[in-house]
């Protein structure tokens, strides 16, 4: 994938770690700063930044303890790991604290310092048990981020496999009746053979072109299905009529590679019959405000294709493809009026 993963995307533990003590020393000092009295200002902000340099270091340590004992566990396990960390640093907070005022303070009274131990200690033990639940929850969440991307890759390659099964079906069914063609004009006329070769020859560079993309404009599709037609033309001559009206409009919206082929193919199949009577082909494509409409249009009968040996492999490809790569924006039928069969997809263009 082009796109750049979650992983890559989501701030790292440090930018976070970092921007987090760094809010958190100057929300505590500008908190302070309307009950201390003045002249003590440099003095409060050593203090703060000296707490949030100790909450930094000691989560950091909680840091490397989770991830030692903290990954992939329950939440009830994650919760007995917590309470119990969070305690501990609070007291090993509220220690550090002291013995830093106590070198810098003259006459340190340890005394009101024990009395006020246990609710410090137990203020940095709440403020450790937020700082952890900030990082499961920040860590789960990524692991669902991370599993819920995978997914999708998952489910893009497997979508991108079930086209492309979709697509090998189809080329070698247009392989083999390509060659069954010129096959039966070789011993015939060799100058129409040499010329069914060459019209080949340029379906197949679309075929093997268009194989690593997804899409293709419509003009380059339509081009491989007049090559593919000219095959057939030189082969049944008079017997074949092809009329193609292509809007310019609709020349470069892009399609899926081979998705008028298994139409044409149909028709020259089902369409001409033994009874002597030529077959015409209408192509048709245009874009309207909100669409693109390609109809492949043949003169005959339903009954008639229907009660043909076809496995109706091309239509089920047109019809799984167009499921695969427009859901719920395509329709696709296949009708006939006034003896003709008309076999028609509306794609739902997205507004640019």
């Amino acid at each position: 994938m082009s796109e750049e993963s979650f992983e890559q995307r989501f701030p790292r533990f440090w930018t976070l770690q970092i921007a987090g003590w760094t809010i958190y020393a100057v929300v505590i000092y500008v908190t302070f700063l309307t009950v201390v009295p003045e002249g003590i200002f440099l003095r409060l902000w050593y203090i703060k930044v000296f707490r949030a340099c100790t909450g930094f270091a000691l989560t950091t340590l909680l840091w490397l303890l989770y991830r030692r004992f903290g990954k992939r566990q329950s939440l009830n396990r994650v919760t007995w790991l917590v309470i119990p960390c969070s305690v501990v640093v609070g007291i090993l907070w509220t220690a550090i604290e002291n013995g830093y005022f106590s070198a810098t303070t003259a006459n340190y009274d340890w005394n009101g310092a024990f009395v006020r131990s246990p609710r410090v200690a137990l203020d940095y033990a709440i403020t450790v048990l937020a700082w952890s639940g900030l990082y499961f929850g920040i860590t789960f969440w990524r692991q669902w981020e991370i599993e819920r991307e995978r997914t999708l890759q998952a489910q893009a390659l497997a979508h991108q496999a079930q086209l492309e099964m979709l697509r090998y079906q189809l080329n070698p069914h247009f392989l083999f009746n390509a060659l069954n063609s010129i096959r039966a004009s070789i011993d015939e006329d060799s100058r129409r053979a040499k010329r069914m070769v060459t019209e080949f020859s340029e379906f197949l560079r679309y075929s093997l072109l268009q194989r690593n993309s997804a899409t293709v404009p419509l003009r380059e599709e339509i081009e491989a299905v007049r090559n593919y037609l000219s095959i057939e033309k030189i082969r049944f001559e008079e017997k074949l009529d092809v009329t193609c009206d292509i809007s310019p409009s609709a020349e470069e919206i892009p399609i899926p590679g081979f998705l008028i082929h298994p139409l044409v193919e149909n028709a020259i199949k089902h369409g001409l019959t033994n009874d002597g009577k030529p077959l015409s082909i209408t192509i048709s494509a245009r874009k309207t405000s909100d669409s693109l409409v390609i109809e492949v249009a043949n003169t005959g009968n339903l009954s008639a294709r229907n009660g043909s040996n076809g496995t109706g492999t091309g239509l089920d490809n047109v019809r799984g493809r167009l499921s695969r790569l427009y859901p719920e924006s395509h329709e696709f039928s296949l009708t006939e009026r006034d003896g003709w069969i008309r076999a028609s997809i509306r794609i739902e263009l997205k507004p640019r």
